[in-house]
């Protein structure tokens, strides 16, 4: 074991104590909107600062309070990257990342469930919340500042009432928005600059310079990743369900499991979502009038993607399943899934699965109330070709 590693293992075990004696089921939300770090918790000065230039340094009056900590924060990760780099860079350089497995499908189609499934098998890995705050510093900083960071982090999402903590599986686009400042997921953070953010969804209308770095963000991710966990990576994000040639540049030899869920229910859930995200992620406020036909022309953008970019991925590489098949029969549809992507490990991994399957048994999710009938033509109207495509009456 390297000695950075043992210091890291020993001042994590000095700060566990402090960790556990704290009761962490107090409500943060309010501290978060107020001044937590909208999705950028991990930037660099520089980054930061092009940023609030791209935008005018436009604040809205309501997120100030953030902009002191994302400024401090951003310096310190500018100070410790170059340290990282220099304990960890040969072994980024040299690690050698097995093909990642991604799961795709859109917001609130249950891609998160679907990714917590996956890594109960040990034998995969996934980034932690923490890892894709912190894109930049992990390796050096996560033994010390996660716990540190993890008591001021609601114990449930925003959304819904899953579990939720710096430790547990987090997607990476979080990661490379911090990383390479494309990302849609950066329209969460400027509305008002939404056209600028929002073409890194597919990567239709953007430049080969900008396809470049975002690619050369995931691939040292994936290899800073790797070399924390040893493991072969699930990686989870909505995101890329526009993004599979863009991924297969990269990794030919990837995986893709694709989930969907009733084109009603996800605008149902989206737009709950939307609404409680924003305000912890955003810098500039954002009307909710805008929140429906925001879900309205994201949904369709990303599904011509998907089912555009689907047709030329080999056999064998991309598997669909049902949100409403996972719920019914989680250990039959992902052993259906691992014998048409050619995964191996089921059969050890199965009484895992059913002991967490049965751990989650009493999750309570989400009732969300009828669409309006004048959404449910509107939906008909606008999303009639995805409910056919995705096997779903509307």
């Amino acid at each position: 074991m390297k000695s950075s590693d043992r210091n890291h293992e020993a001042i994590a075990a000095g700060i566990g104590s402090l960790e556990a004696s704290f009761e962490r089921n107090k409500d943060n939300t309010m501290l978060v909107k107020s001044f937590g770090p909208a999705c950028l918790a991990g930037i660099t000065l520089s980054d930061w600062l092009v940023l609030l230039a791209e935008n005018g340094f436009r604040i809205s009056p309501r997120y100030w309070g953030k902009v002191p900590f994302l400024t401090l924060s951003s310096a310190v990760t500018s100070l410790c990257r170059p340290v990282e780099q220099a304990m960890y860079g040969t072994q980024v350089r040299n690690v050698q990342p097995d093909p990642p497995v991604f799961i795709l499908g859109c917001w609130r189609s249950g891609t998160t469930h679907l990714h917590n499934l996956l890594t109960v098998d040990d034998q995969f890995a996934s980034p932690s919340m923490f890892q894709t705050m912190y894109p930049h510093t992990f390796l050096m900083s996560e033994a010390w500042l996660r716990p540190l960071l993890d008591l001021m982090t609601p114990s449930k999402r925003f959304m819904d009432n899953m579990h939720q903590g710096l430790r547990e599986p987090h997607e990476d686009e979080m990661a490379l928005a911090i990383m390479s400042l494309r990302s849609n997921m950066l329209s969460w953070a400027f509305p008002r600059n939404e056209t600028r953010y929002d073409r890194f969804l597919d990567f239709h209308d953007v430049s080969q310079h900008d396809r470049e770095v975002w690619k050369r963000c995931l691939e040292l991710f994936v290899r800073k990743v790797t070399v924390r966990t040893g493991r072969q990576l699930v990686l989870k994000s909505p995101n890329h369900t526009a993004r599979i040639q863009l991924l297969r540049e990269l990794y030919p030899a990837a995986r893709f499991l694709n989930i969907r869920r009733h084109p009603y229910d996800v605008f149902r859930s989206m737009c709950h979502m939307a609404s409680k995200v924003q305000p912890v992620w955003g810098l500039q406020t954002m009307d909710p009038a805008d929140i429906p036909e925001m879900v309205i022309n994201t949904y369709k953008r990303l599904y011509d993607a998907y089912l555009e970019q689907k047709v030329s991925v080999p056999e064998g590489h991309l598997h669909e399943i049902a949100y409403e098949d996972l719920v019914a029969r989680p250990v039959d549809v992902l052993e259906q899934a691992y014998g048409a992507l050619g995964l191996d490990g089921f059969e050890a991994a199965k009484p895992q699965l059913e002991s967490y399957v049965a751990e989650q048994s009493s999750y309570q999710r989400n009732r969300h109330a009828e669409l309006p009938d004048d959404d449910v033509e509107r939906l008909k109207r606008e999303w009639g070709r995805y409910f056919e495509a995705l096997g779903y009456d509307c």
